[in-house]
């Protein structure tokens, strides 16, 4: 299901040496084998122009988007204060476990990103203008620089929807497609390998966005792939009905230290889940209809220290109880959010 699905993209970048699908190879790897030269003025011309013709190529100039009325070089402004930093090189380390803590973090990469075009573009063609970095510009930028997330485009938001996965272009999406990743690891790693005889190295998230980009794209054109869709749907079935049964079965604790408090190591925000899902579970077992519970309250009980996005994240994103959230504020990862969990149905 999923070599078939992958390979229905793959064929097309390899029976035309030319495709538009290229041309996010070519931008990635020039970043990945040149991050470390950028200060060098030439080659940070040469990465804007790659980061500007694959935008292009991927649709971004379409419309009212304001890069449209910009040349290449309005990309020196997000490299200079993103790709430069070594704060985020990291991001290009492809030895990183594909676990949570792969993309811990990373909305501050998202957010910094876009606000590298918004704080510094104020005009398009003479008038003052705020630009607008939607989540498929930001999202196809890192994809194209770092590999590190998919295009939130239509497409794949659609097919997300169809497995039941977050929508949003946030920390809390990518790890649920971390998780399904990591459940169907031997077909991805498979077709990884075997692609990459042909010359293309894609990352994990490459090779999501490519399957659930598809997917989209035979929903969207849907006589022409009814017996590829049916199996699709059949898979989406079996993936969201094992999710919530593998989250509500495998309850564990981590072990505790001297001081009372849960030792908390790596994948840190699925810790977080079965924290509050054991909770959860208990409250359901004494008769409870219903939980609120407070971020800063689980922070408190697990140990934790500074890790109230990460507990805000994992509340709103354990995919099982139907929750709503009833205090919060702006920023939505305070020690006062106040999630209410509904126990039964």
């Amino acid at each position: 299901m999923i070599y078939e699905t992958l390979y229905k993209y793959h064929e097309l970048s390899i029976k035309d040496s030319n495709h538009r699908f290229k041309s996010w190879e070519h931008c990635y790897n020039f970043f990945s084998q040149n991050y470390h030269n950028l200060k060098d003025e030439k080659i940070l011309d040469q990465a804007s122009l790659h980061l500007a013709f694959y935008l292009a190529s991927w649709g971004m100039l379409r419309g009212s988007s304001f890069l449209l009325q910009k040349d290449y070089k309005v990309h020196l402004h997000f490299l200079k204060k993103i790709v430069l930093n070594p704060s985020y090189f990291h991001y290009f380390d492809k030895s990183q476990p594909f676990d949570y803590d792969y993309s811990a973090d990373i909305n501050n990469l998202i957010n910094e990103s876009k606000k590298a075009y918004q704080d510094n573009i104020h005009e398009i063609n003479g008038e003052p203008s705020i630009v607008n970095v939607t989540d498929t510009l930001a999202s196809k930028i890192l994809l194209g620089v770092y590999g590190n997330v998919p295009a939130y485009d239509r497409y794949f938001k659609e097919a997300l929807s169809l497995f039941e996965i977050r929508t949003q272009f946030n920390e809390s999406s990518l790890q649920e497609l971390i998780d399904f990743y990591n459940q169907n690891i031997e077909e991805f790693e498979k077709c990884k390998k075997l692609f990459s005889n042909d010359g293309v190295h894609y990352t994990p998230m490459k090779l999501l966005d490519m399957f659930f980009w598809q997917i989209g794209f035979m929903m969207d054109n849907l006589s022409m792939h009814l017996d590829a869709l049916k199996s699709i749907n059949d898979f989406a079935i079996q993936y969201k009905s094992s999710k919530k049964i593998e989250i509500t079965s495998n309850i564990s604790y981590r072990p505790i230290n001297s001081n009372g408090r849960i030792v908390v190591g790596k994948g840190l925000t699925e810790e977080i889940r079965k924290y509050v899902i054991s909770k959860l579970s208990i409250a359901r077992d004494s008769g409870e209809d219903y939980i609120d519970l407070r971020s800063g309250d689980i922070h408190k009980e697990m140990g934790l220290r500074d890790r109230l996005p990460s507990v805000c994240g994992a509340m709103e994103s354990l995919g099982v109880f139907r929750f709503t959230i009833i205090r919060d504020t702006p920023s939505g990862k305070s020690s006062t959010r106040v999630v209410r969990y509904f126990l039964k149905g």
